[in-house]
């Protein structure tokens, strides 16, 4: 037996339909597989269902979306920033998925027609006999209720860098596998130095993406953001969030990816390497060793302590959440701020990534950013510094020094699709 939606002859299902059957397909599809783990795609098909079934909208416009479910700025330039219809698109295929699979005992059909984002309700065409109601779903487990929720692979995503930390100080490690990883890395941690690798505190930035603010790396240091749970202008559910997010330690899954590919490809002594959590360090911690300091000051506010002195400086817009790249001292020809361009391709989308060698201003050691908008930056910066051939690139771009590599800042811009990495070019390169 096949199913199908309807031609465009046959007209979609009634009112009383959509506001009794859709709302029942609607809560089947926010607890499917297709759907229970992206907060956000289910907001997004919330949203549009009460613009259609409640409000009686005959047309949703792509800036609207932008703004009530994505939080743009009101009157951004939807032909620059092309989130809406990247999930939209998402969303639509999610839809077919599921009718093709858990809900294929549906009788009726929720879609999304391409050019519309106004939701129809249609009834399955069926080849043959119609097919068994779909068992109920299970109900879903207790969990907080959020507006959206913090995906539970961030929690494994924290156990697994422990693991690698594990595994690495008690395995022998392999020999390094390239000149230009030989040269950069042995210049970075002489033999005998200990490495610190700080992974990101992921639910710092969900904080500051719900408080719309930045928070000070002293408040953070002091806990001082816990005021917020006293101001009277939140509400109970919205403290219920911000205590969520203040208690838990969730980290990124691009920094375990980052432990592996330093793990596999041998740059650093398992010995000489521990593992901390952002919220865990403290000043001592940066004044001893070599560091890495693996996401942006958002996810390890520890990189303001930095900032004074790189020449790239990442302004982030709290209310749109785009990102200005600030060039404090350009080089010849070089523009005085960096900004994304529209994307090549649909469903294409570029971010900055910045890899940024210091010394340590305690004089013990180096530090090393790599300080991606999203997660597919900090992969780019992480295949950069671990792949030969790309450093190979990156340092024929430095001038020669008597004794190792110079410090230096790359700004890289990265392509990505639907969240994968699909490539990066170093756009400025300045020597230190």
């Amino acid at each position: 037996m096949s199913s199908k939606i309807e031609p465009e002859g046959i007209p979609p299902a009634g009112p009383s339909v959509q506001h009794t059957e859709g709302w029942e397909i609607l809560d089947r599809l926010r607890n499917s597989d297709q759907l229970k783990r992206s907060a956000k795609l289910q907001e997004l098909l919330q949203y549009l269902c009460r613009r259609a079934w409640v409000d009686g909208a005959t047309e949703i416009r792509e800036q609207e979306i932008g703004v009530a479910v994505f939080g743009r700025p009101e009157g951004y330039d939807s032909t620059q920033d092309t989130l809406v219809r990247v999930q939209a698109s998402q969303l639509r295929k999610r839809l077919e998925k599921y009718f093709e699979s858990e809900g294929l005992g549906e009788g009726l059909l929720l879609e999304i027609p391409r050019g519309s984002y106004v939701p129809l309700i249609r009834l399955r065409h069926v080849d043959a006999e119609p097919a068994p109601p779909a068992p109920p779903p299970a109900p879903p487990p207790a969990q907080p209720t959020l507006r959206w929720q913090i995906p539970a692979l961030s929690a494994l995503c924290l156990v697994l860098a422990v693991l690698c930390s594990w595994l690495a100080l008690r395995s022998p490690a392999p020999r390094i596998q390239g000149e230009a990883l030989r040269r950069f890395w042995t210049a970075f941690a002489p033999e005998g130095t200990q490495t610190t690798v700080v992974i990101a505190d992921s639910t710092f930035s969900a904080l500051q993406d719900m408080l719309r603010r930045p928070i000070t790396l002293e408040e953070y240091v002091a806990r001082g953001y816990r005021a917020e749970l006293d101001r009277p202008q939140h509400s109970d559910e919205m403290k219920g969030v911000l205590r969520y997010l203040m208690e838990r330690r969730y980290t990124s899954l691009a920094d375990v990816m980052l432990l592996r590919r330093l793990w596999i490809s041998g740059v650093l002594d398992p010995a000489r390497v521990s593992v901390a959590y952002s919220r865990d360090l403290n000043l001592r911690n940066l004044q001893r060793g070599n560091l890495i300091l693996v996401g942006s000051r958002r996810a390890i506010p520890w990189v303001d302590l930095f900032d004074s002195s790189l020449d790239f400086h990442f302004a982030y817009n709290e209310d749109s959440r785009n990102i200005i790249v600030h060039n404090r001292r350009p080089k010849d020809g070089e523009p005085t701020q960096f900004q994304l361009d529209s994307p090549a391709i649909t469903g294409a989308t570029e971010r900055f990534s910045l890899v940024a060698s210091l010394p340590n201003p305690s004089g013990g050691g180096n530090v090393l950013i790599l300080s991606g908008q999203e997660m597919s930056g900090t992969e780019a910066a992480a295949n950069l510094l671990t792949t030969d051939a790309l450093l190979q690139e990156l340092l024929k771009r430095l001038p020669p020094v008597q004794n190792g590599i110079p410090h230096f800042e790359a700004l890289l811009k990265v392509k990505h699709v639907e969240y994968t990495t699909q490539g990066f070019e170093i756009v400025a390169i300045h020597p230190r």
